[in-house]
């Protein structure tokens, strides 16, 4: 190892001696101050880490989600208008891929029942944010919680 620059040497020493210092203790060697055991039971004392610190007993609670509902448990119309919807969309998709030429009267019935599910729901739709309960915890309809 090459000893350092002699210019770097009389910066440290002038700055350890306008900090307070002496030349000779800018030379010595740093002491070695002891180490200090901590057990996280001890309570905060200044000069302690933030990882100082003895976690509390607590009851931790597996989330259980709720039951989810039966998938046609919806009101009948919901029911019907899904059930328009897609069935108009699986007849349009099974006609195109199989080449199948529709009656007109089989168009019309898919077409009439696809926008009619679609207007049905529409309408269900809430019509404004006052149907939510605004102390409901579960219910995140204005943002994230923390």
């Amino acid at each position: 190892m090459t000893s350092p620059d002699p210019d770097h040497e009389q910066q440290w020493e002038d700055l350890v001696r306008r900090l307070g210092g002496s030349p000779e203790e800018a030379r010595a060697k740093p002491a070695q101050e002891p180490i200090q055991s901590v057990s996280p039971q001890q309570p905060a004392v200044p000069g302690q880490g933030p990882r100082d610190y003895s976690v509390a007993d607590e009851i931790v609670e597996d989330f259980q989600p709720p039951q989810p509902r039966p998938m046609l448990a919806g009101s009948p119309r919901v029911v019907l208008s899904w059930l328009g919807i897609l069935g108009a969309l699986v007849i349009w998709i099974a006609a195109a891929l199989l080449s199948w030429m529709l009656p007109w009267w089989i168009t019309v019935l898919t077409v009439v029942s696809f926008l009619g599910g679609a207007i049905s729901l529409f309408f269900l739709l809430p019509k404004s944010w006052a149907h939510r309960d605004p102390y409901d915890d579960d219910d995140y309809g204005h943002g994230a919680k923390l």
